[in-house]
């Protein structure tokens, strides 16, 4: 019931978007709620998506989210003595960085914060997806913010101060035969804050979403208990 509650309420926030869906060889789509199983770890929801989030930077410097991909290419055959094969990994698309690009809106009198320019924050990553990849079984972790917009937010956002951060996100990679592909843009919001723990008992931390402090969840917990 909790969960249900905490994603009525996020369903009131401003809302993800994704564009250019139809053109791209890999394709985000909806971000899923996450949720922590017993003996596995954090896991994507497979009955609910979310279209924003909440931080605080007092528990966590990033965001974590799980994206439905999907793959818009066929499997390659070669046809050798009239004889048609098809290999398994010859249409691949294997990610090999995300690429970011932010705005920023500051919340109630709080200070704007300058976060890198359109496509300076990227991360490296190596994800394969293989042709015909479905967004109903398929998910990629991904932190919402790079590394660079990590950093600006933890030192600029202070005790009390709040914003909404607006991360446009997107893949690159390469074809098995080494052509380079792009994803689809998508934007998800982050509403960011620093509470310094101001609101915990000593001893306790905030709660988060799979154990990540700060993430979406507003409440307390001592972790030694």
């Amino acid at each position: 019931m909790k969960r249900l509650m905490a994603i009525a309420a996020l369903a009131l926030a401003p809302v993800g978007c994704v564009a250019n869906q139809g053109d791209a060889a890999v394709r985000f789509l909806d971000s899923r709620a996450l949720t922590f199983e017993e003996g596995t770890g954090c896991i994507p929801s497979d009955d609910f998506v979310i279209g924003t989030g909440s931080l605080d930077l007092s528990g966590s410097d990033n965001y974590l989210l799980a994206m439905s991909v999907e793959t818009n290419n066929s499997i390659q055959s070669i046809t050798i003595n009239q004889e048609e094969f098809a290999g398994p990994g010859l249409s691949d698309i294997t990610l090999t960085e995300f690429i970011y690009s932010y705005q920023f809106e500051p919340i109630a009198g709080s200070a704007s914060v300058t976060l890198p320019a359109d496509d300076e924050d990227r991360v490296a990553v190596y994800r394969v997806l293989r042709p015909g990849t479905n967004a109903d079984e398929s998910y990629v972790f991904m932190n919402a913010f790079g590394p660079k917009a990590s950093a600006a937010l933890k030192s600029a956002i202070s005790v009390g101060s709040s914003g909404t951060v607006f991360s446009t996100i997107k893949a690159r990679g390469r074809l098995s035969g080494g052509q380079i592909v792009e994803s689809n843009k998508f934007t998800f919001p982050v509403t960011v804050r620093a509470t310094g723990f101001a609101y915990c008992p000593a001893g306790e931390i905030p709660s988060g979403t799979c154990g990540r402090p700060g993430q979406d969840v507003a409440g307390c917990f001592n972790p030694d208990a």
